[in-house]
């Protein structure tokens, strides 16, 4: 019996369809973006970053057991949420970084190299709006 068929009687089949066959549906395999501009800011450069790959689960409304509070589409919850300013996307950044988000990361398929370069030169550049 071919793989389909097992998943198809196992119930997995509608899982694996709703994850990597509806496009867009989970934002894996976004490919990252062209280039990172020099001084990138918040709105448009770092919101499409996030709205690529965080959005998701951390936009409007929260999804997938997100914390509420812990919203990436609104500038003033980045960049000075209840633990003080900066630190907010400071820790955005580093968790980004090392692969711990967004989940697709643990797949190989997390921020590209330009996505990331585009979040580290905001935070050097003070995170400007």
């Amino acid at each position: 019996m071919d793989l389909l068929a097992r998943l198809r009687r196992s119930g997995r089949g509608a899982l694996l369809f709703a994850l990597f066959a509806v496009p867009g549906s989970c934002n894996f395999g976004k490919a990252d973006i062209a280039q990172a501009p020099e001084h990138p800011t918040f709105d448009p450069d770092v919101k499409q970053v996030l709205a690529d790959h965080c959005l998701l689960c951390h936009g409007d409304p929260p999804n997938r057991g997100a914390p509420s509070r812990f919203r990436l589409d609104v500038y003033n919850d980045v960049v000075g949420g209840p633990r003080g300013a900066f630190f907010e996307a400071s820790d955005i950044i580093r968790t980004v970084d090392s692969g711990k988000m967004p989940p697709a990361a643990l797949w190989g398929d997390g921020v590209g190299p330009n996505g990331k370069l585009v979040l580290d030169r905001w935070l050097a550049d003070g995170a400007p709006p």
